[in-house]
């Protein structure tokens, strides 16, 4: 990592609240079913309430179009702050196929696609989407090229476990995208030894996806229905923890979505925390959570909470 990127990673540590929380442009956010009014609005309201890093993939449907669409709303005097990140690798083909492509062409008509979509010129970041050990040493290269080309300005990988970390010991790889929250500490200790080599570390499902807030399997939309199905699919253990550490309901002066995103932003390994929602009203929450401090007695209550977990 060269010392300009080391400069700006050690100011946005000093920086608290917004520069380190981002918006994921995904799930409901890039379904046909989820009205684009609705996704523009929302997407619209986080940068005008001053989040600057979005990410997004051409996996997650039309959340591109979606959130070219609102970059170019706000005007290219808010665009030019923005920090926008998508991925490659896995995507959906014209027809909504699901494909898994690391080959160096498609890689470039991939990112060739995503700025059109996007309306810009070049990616802050352009992550490989879950590449094995060959996908990731065949793909480095290109994005290279990216880079020299000013495609891109810096390169990551998004995964998890072994593959996470492979990618975190290559040093041409700047940026490292996994799940880190209250009940999934799994890459912790990854983290901080990523971190400690100077590489930028973006945590993702922070709130587990949901599950912490009170009353999560009451749906009140066809969004909420989305997070239920995904949660009883895919993350069935966290939920039955998030479902059994009632306190989180009941600390005075916070409800327990803010807890697990202060936890997330209180390791000092994490720069981003890349949360998603469809509602503002829960936006606004995050923006309000990323800004506050855990005390150190409650901080110490979570800690025990992740590691029994």
């Amino acid at each position: 990592m060269d010392e300009t990127a080391d400069n700006n990673k050690a100011r946005m540590r000093q920086r608290p609240g917004l520069c380190r929380l981002g918006l994921g442009v995904s799930g409901p956010l890039g379904a046909d079913w989820f009205s684009d009014a609705k996704a523009s609005a929302l997407i619209e309201g986080a940068i005008e309430r001053g989040i600057s890093r979005f990410d997004t993939s051409p996996l997650y449907g039309v959340a591109e179009t979606r959130l070219g669409e609102a970059i170019r709303s706000v005007g290219p005097a808010a665009a030019k702050s923005l920090k926008v990140s998508t991925k490659v690798g896995n995507f959906l083909d014209h027809e909504g196929r699901r494909r898994r492509d690391f080959s160096p062409e498609t890689i470039r008509r991939l990112v060739e696609q995503s700025l059109g979509r996007l309306g810009l010129d070049a990616l802050e970041i352009l992550y490989l989407h879950g590449p094995d050990e060959h996908e990731l040493m065949t793909s480095l290269p290109v994005l290279a090229d990216l880079q020299d080309a000013g495609l891109i300005r810096q390169t990551g990988v998004c995964s998890e476990g072994s593959h996470l970390a492979r990618a975190a010991r290559e040093d041409s790889v700047d940026m490292l995208m996994g799940t880190y929250n209250l009940f999934d500490r799994r890459h912790e200790t990854m983290f901080d030894e990523a971190s400690s080599a100077g590489k930028t570390v973006t945590a993702i499902a922070p709130l587990g996806q949901g599950l912490y807030r009170r009353g999560f399997l009451v749906p009140k939309s066809l969004a909420d229905g989305w997070y239920i199905a995904r949660a009883l699919v895919r993350n069935r253990r966290q939920l039955g923890a998030a479902t059994q550490e009632q306190w989180l309901h009941e600390v005075e002066g916070w409800d327990a979505p803010s807890l697990a995103l202060a936890f997330t932003l209180a390791n000092p390994a994490v720069d981003c925390a890349m949360t998603t929602t469809t509602r503002l009203a829960h936006l606004e929450a995050n923006i309000a959570a990323a800004g506050r401090e855990l005390p150190h007695d409650l901080m110490m209550r979570l800690a025990s909470v992740a590691s029994d977990g």
